[in-house]
């Protein structure tokens, strides 16, 4: 049986593999702290290897920190296992591709993959790190437009999977790989790919790859075929698959594709229902997001705390073996007066400065948590800010594709508005419920706003306040426009009505007089 360091290490990373991160990260943290215990350096490094690779998700600084204390750790073992050293080294590195490419910085991951690569010749490479440099290698590329460069390395990523037997990324191998078949007109060779793909998914019981090969398919049918009822039936079984997934951006991505089949065939009315549907998950999945960040947040807190303390207790034990070295010499003192005082002062202020040590380590774990605490409220503020520019998105996208419809069954058809299709329009152009939910979300990040507003300015009208919100978002003419569901002149008529109820002068800025209202 392995060391408790190396078993909790092989628990994290089955968590992680089951997408699991905050979870991941609790083991990866118990491995640290027993490989400190076993004075174990490569168990170690790895730990905080993978606390990174399960931190940068929800903080990039976070993975970045903890990458650049594994690098140190490998470090150590330069002299007594080179190879392990170099290994750990590449591994680093490449956790830093990764992250750079988050940051849009994709030359520079391309740089650090390659030279992650030194680090695992093909004849010798078990730990599937290959397949994920060349994969990331392939991605980098794509966002860069260099094609070849792209489909050369995906195309790599298959065959070093499918060397490997690495079935739990296989399929998304195959996926790439089809989709570039897909691009250049490959009828046979992109059906192949993603049929293999759907394969191995539904051998392995891997519903994500399911539903992206599934949605693979659906495209495909579509440009080939020009079958959309097809087309559907592979959406909707991914829909299917999809529902029951933990993770729901594959459920948004089903959505989605349908939502654009809907709008491809015509059929407005189902277009427009996927589309409340796929706002509602929206909402759900920054919901779920915020929690997510909240809670893997709370656990590297937990974690560097822990850390913290067996810091403490190592400076203790230091501290206990330093004050057994000062019992030495008081006996010492006995036998040798002024050897023994000359003793007592080195080792006294040697220990002043070990205690002087822990302090200021103490303080900068606390400063660290304030910095945690900080960082968890400017989450919960960009939560919010997303949130009602969501709901805002959502009024002008819906009252964009309504008026387009009304407007199209008035030219085609010439219907009167008392037609039933013009009565749903203009229900759904009414959003009451709508602006309750903006209502509440603006309120949330401007406390007490309509409040401050209506108690200055009595006269004030709810269409008032409704115009001040609108300004103090930052949005145009047009846009306040679109979301009122009126014309640009009636925007700037009530502009000018507001600018009146608040007494304003001629030379008084409207928007400024909003945006610095306190």
């Amino acid at each position: 049986m392995g060391s408790e360091s190396s078993i909790s290490l092989q628990k994290g990373w089955t968590e992680l593999v089951n997408d699991h991160d905050a979870d991941a990260f609790k083991y990866f943290g118990q491995a640290y702290e027993q490989a400190q215990i076993e004075n174990n350096v490569e168990n170690s490094a790895m730990a905080l290897l993978n606390m990174g690779i399960c931190s940068y998700g929800s903080s990039l600084t976070h993975g970045l920190q903890y990458c650049m204390r594994a690098l140190e750790e490998f470090k150590q073992l330069e002299k007594s296992e080179p190879e392990k050293a170099f290994i750990g080294r590449s591994k680093c590195l490449q956790l830093m591709s990764t992250i750079n490419g988050r940051q849009g910085k994709y030359r520079e991951s391309i740089a650090l993959s390659k030279e992650a690569m030194n680090g695992f010749p093909s004849a010798n490479d078990t730990t599937g790190y290959l397949g994920l440099i060349y994969s990331s290698l392939g991605e980098a590329y794509l966002r860069l437009g260099i094609s070849d460069s792209s489909e050369y390395f995906h195309r790599l990523a298959l065959e070093e999977r499918l060397l490997t037997q690495n079935f739990t990324y296989l399929p998304g191998s195959y996926l790439s790989v089809a989709s570039i078949e897909l691009g250049k007109g490959n009828q046979e060779q992109s059906h192949m790919y993603y049929s293999r793909a759907l394969f191995i998914a539904d051998s392995t019981g891997n519903r994500q790859a399911q539903v992206s090969s599934l949605l693979g398919l659906g495209r495909w049918t579509l440009t080939f075929e020009k079958n959309d009822k097809k087309a559907e039936e592979y959406y909707l079984t991914a829909k299917q698959i999809g529902a029951e997934l933990t993770d729901k951006s594959f459920y948004l991505k089903t959505l989605l594709q349908l939502q654009e089949l809907k709008k491809q065939q015509g059929n407005f009315k189902e277009a427009l229902n996927y589309g409340e549907e796929i706002q509602s998950l929206k909402d759900q999945l920054a919901t779920w997001e915020k929690d997510r960040i909240t809670k893997s947040l709370e656990i590297q807190f937990d974690v560097s705390e822990k850390d913290r303390q067996l810091s403490i207790i190592q400076n203790e034990k230091r501290i206990a073996l330093l004050t057994n070295y000062l019992l030495w010499g008081t006996i010492g003192f006995l036998i040798l007066i002024g050897a023994g005082i000359i003793f007592f002062y080195r080792r006294t202020n040697k220990r002043d400065k070990l205690l002087l040590k822990t302090k200021e380590e103490l303080m900068s774990a606390l400063e660290e948590q304030k910095k945690l605490k900080e960082q968890q409220l400017h989450n919960e503020l960009e939560f919010k800010e997303s949130q009602i520019s969501a709901v805002t998105f959502q009024m002008l996208q819906k009252n964009e594709l309504l008026r387009e419809l009304k407007e199209r069954l008035d030219q085609e058809n010439g219907t009167s508005n008392d037609h039933p299709l013009h009565k749903i329009i203009n229900k759904g152009l009414s959003h009451d419920k709508e602006w309750a939910h903006f209502n509440t979300s603006f309120e949330s990040i401007n406390k007490n706003f309509y409040a401050r507003l209506k108690q200055a300015y009595p006269d004030i009208s709810p269409n008032d306040l409704k115009i001040s919100a609108l300004i103090k978002m930052g949005l145009s003419i047009k846009e306040m426009a679109d979301i009122l569901n009126i014309s640009a002149d009636s925007v700037k008529t009530a502009r000018y009505r507001l600018r009146k109820k608040l007494q304003l002068n001629t030379e008084d800025n409207l928007t400024d007089f909003i945006l610095n209202l306190q």
